[in-house]
C-alpha cells in the first residue's frame, strides 16, 4: 500500500522577462536545477516536472511522506535556494498515472561488454530458484535486507547498507524484467552511491539455472547494458569483482 502524499508545485520566476532573457549565471543554476530533479525522479520522489508555457512557470509533482519533506526538498532545490524561483505548493492526489520509463534510466550509448560468471553448487534446482527469487532466500546468503516480488515489474531490491539514506541502501528502484520458473531470472541493477551519475541508470542481469548430470545446479550469470566512458569502465570493473563475490558466497553457503 502506498502511503505517500502528492503535491503540485508551481515555480515562479523572480523578475520581469524571465526566462527569455536568462543570464549565463541563471542558465548554470537551471542546469543544477535539472540535475537535482533528475536524481529525485530516479528516487521516485518527483513524478513529473517541466516548464508550462504561455504564462510561463515551472511545474513539479512530488510523491513524498509529508508536506514537511516536500518543503525541505524545495528549499534545497538550486533555483529556489539561489533566488531564481519562488514556489507555491498545493496538496493533490495523483489518482491516475501512465507508466513511462525516464529517458535517463538506461545509458544512451551502450558498450558491448558482458560480465559472465558461473558456479556449480551442491543444491537442488528448486532451492536454488528460491534462494535468488525470494526475500528469505537472498537473506540466507547475501544481505539482511531486501524487497523482492517475483512478478514482471516487481521490485528486485537488495539492501547492503541499512544505515545509508533512503535511496542509497542498495539496488533500490530496480525491477524484475522477466523470468521462467526454475530456469531463468532477469532484473535491473544499479551502481553503488560512489558512482553517483551512473547510479541513476540501470544495467541488466540474467541468471540461468541448469541441473547437472551429478544432481548439482550450474548457475550462470550475465550482466550487460553498460555505458561508454571512464566512469562506466570503473563500474564494470567493480561489478566484475562483485558478481564473482556473490556467486562464490552462494557456493560456500550450499557447502555448509
Amino acid at each position: 500500500m502506498n502511503n505517500k502524499e502528492n503535491y503540485f508545485v508551481k515555480l515562479i520566476g523572480t523578475r520581469t522577462g524571465w526566462p527569455e532573457n536568462m543570464t549565463s549565471q541563471e542558465k548554470q543554476v537551471m542546469d543544477e536545477h535539472y540535475e537535482y530533479l533528475k536524481i529525485l525522479t530516479a528516487q521516485g520522489k518527483v513524478l513529473m516536472a517541466g516548464p508550462v508555457f504561455g504564462d510561463v512557470f515551472g511545474m513539479i509533482v512530488l510523491e513524498v511522506d509529508s508536506m514537511q519533506e516536500a518543503e525541505s526538498i524545495l528549499k534545497s532545490e538550486p533555483s529556489v535556494a539561489q533566488g531564481v524561483h519562488t514556489f507555491q505548493i498545493y496538496p493533490m492526489r495523483a489518482s491516475l498515472m501512465a507508466y513511462k520509463i525516464p529517458q535517463f534510466r538506461y545509458p544512451s550509448e551502450l558498450d558491448n561488454r558482458i560480465i559472465r560468471k558461473e558456479t556449480t553448487v551442491k543444491n537442488n534446482i528448486d532451492q536454488a530458484w528460491v534462494d535468488f527469487t525470494t526475500n528469505n532466500g537472498i537473506r540466507s546468503f547475501l544481505s539482511d535486507g531486501s524487497n523482492i516480488e517475483l512478478k514482471i515489474g516487481g521490485p528486485y531490491e537488495i539492501y547492503f547498507d541499512m544505515n545509508a539514506p533512503e535511496g542509497f541502501r542498495g539496488s533500490e528502484d530496480c525491477h524484475v524484467l522477466s523470468f521462467v520458473p526454475n530456469k531463468m531470472l532477469s532484473f535491473e541493477w544499479n551502481a553503488p552511491q560512489q558512482f553517483s551519475g551512473q547510479r541513476l541508470m540501470r544495467t541488466q542481469v540474467i541468471i540461468f539455472f541448469d541441473e547437472t548430470d551429478d544432481n548439482q545446479v550450474k548457475i550462470s550469470l550475465y550482466n550487460h547494458g553498460y555505458g561508454i566512458g571512464k566512469k562506466w569502465d570503473e563500474v564494470f570493473e567493480y561489478f566484475d569483482k562483485a558478481w564473482e563475490y556473490v556467486l562464490d558466497t552462494y557456493r560456500k553457503k550450499t557447502e555448509n
